[in-house]
């Protein structure tokens, strides 16, 4: 990973960082208790009587850290949160990210080819400005939006502060910010090029494998597999997995299953960096958050493929009986340098509910580590294969 390069259209884009990212739901009270109850994160603001007038949605902003997520349910069948739950179920359909001059990162979008939404608006309020735009991607209906804040203090035009509770949940969690953001497709090569030609990001990882090749006399009758590559922004750091399904089981596997599940393309997963996951995970389970189950077979051999890497599980702050008891995942890179990390139900799994959708999140902590967590991938493919045959 080229981690100490700079791309001249990196720095021409500008991102800084995710600003905040656009859930379209049809519940807004089951969001309400997940983020407040389950996350521990507050109501920052909310869409003001007249924005929710002119936009025709309702929508509540949840913050933690630097990571903020606006949740919008529908208030007439022709808003935008309405068009995408008419095509999808619940999900991400928008990401915006904070620019460093707004201007420029528009002239070289322009320039490469982008299918702006609308043109630059801006907002004026008390000496300071809001200015941003929207495009479309190659990512099935999610749109980018970028923005540049100048002076300006409130999160966006039209949006109200929210009484906090005095017996709502402290944010105690130490979430941070969005550390990747994992898109699946039913293929890559589309998005891939659009992040490469479009958006000017850099590859920096890929891989491909399939569990069928477990067996080497290619008795199995079933198995998952991938195909990845991880764009990435060198300016800012951020990176952008994306995955498409590989035969054979091309139909079973968990990629396809998502693309089916979301009709179409879309974001699968975000992951959200913390200060302390194993505390964080043990005060999740406490509020009903639930978490990819992790089969035992993946702790058995994980210290010898950590071994592979030069990393010495006994010499680790978090110990390999800890992570099995929480469920999570571990990989590394030599020096003893690594990362945890742990996946959380997908929503339509969590809620038993097919219009919840596919989406879900990660928790990710870095100790060292500034990798992707690529051993994770194939490792846990095998436990979960291994576990079948074994059941």
């Amino acid at each position: 990973m080229k981690e100490g390069t700079t791309m001249a259209a990196s720095e021409e884009l500008g991102i800084i960082g995710v600003d905040s990212f656009h859930y379209f739901v049809r519940n807004p009270e089951r969001s309400r208790v997940f983020y407040e109850h389950g996350f521990g994160w507050r109501p920052l603001v909310r869409a003001g009587a007249k924005l929710v007038a002119d936009t025709g949605q309702a929508s509540t902003v949840y913050q933690s850290g630097d990571v903020r997520v606006v949740v919008s349910t529908p208030e007439s069948d022709s808003c935008r949160a309405a068009r995408y739950l008419k095509r999808h179920p619940a999900g991400i359909g928008s990401v915006t990210f904070s620019v460093e001059d707004l201007d420029r990162t528009w002239n070289f979008l322009a320039n490469r080819g982008a299918t702006p939404i609308h043109p630059i608006v801006e907002t004026r309020e008390d000496g300071g400005r809001f200015r941003h735009f929207s495009i479309t991607t190659a990512i099935g209906d999610v749109a980018f939006r970028f923005l540049q804040r100048t002076d300006y203090s409130g999160f966006a035009p039209g949006f109200e502060s929210v009484e906090l509770d005095p017996a709502q949940r402290a944010p105690t969690l130490g979430f941070k910010k969005v550390d990747h953001i994992t898109n699946n497709a039913p293929t890559m090569a589309p998005v891939k090029l659009w992040f490469e030609h479009v958006l000017g990001l850099e590859q920096c990882w890929e891989i491909e494998f399939h569990t069928n090749d477990l067996n080497p006399t290619g008795a199995n009758s079933s198995g998952t597999g991938l195909k990845s590559v991880v764009m990435w922004d060198p300016r800012s750091g951020m990176k952008f997995p994306i995955n498409e399904p590989l035969q054979p089981f091309f139909k079973e596997g968990q990629i396809n299953t998502f693309v089916e599940d979301n009709a179409g393309a879309g974001i699968q997963h975000i992951a959200l960096e913390v200060e302390d996951c194993a505390g964080a995970v043990k005060s999740l389970r406490e509020h009903d958050v639930a978490f990819l189950q992790t089969p035992g077979s993946y702790y058995d051999a994980a210290p010898a493929r950590l071994a592979k890497k030069s990393v010495d599980v006994t010499k680790l702050a978090h110990k390999m009986d800890q992570l099995r008891e929480l469920g999570i995942l571990i990989d590394g890179q030599p020096e003893n340098r690594y990362l945890i990390q742990i996946f959380l139900q997908d929503a339509a799994t969590f809620y038993s509910e097919p219009e919840a959708g596919p989406f879900f999140y990660e928790l990710i902590q870095r100790c060292g580590d500034p990798g992707f967590g690529e051993g994770n991938f194939r490792a846990l493919f095998e436990a979960i294969e291994r576990d079948k045959v074994t059941a």
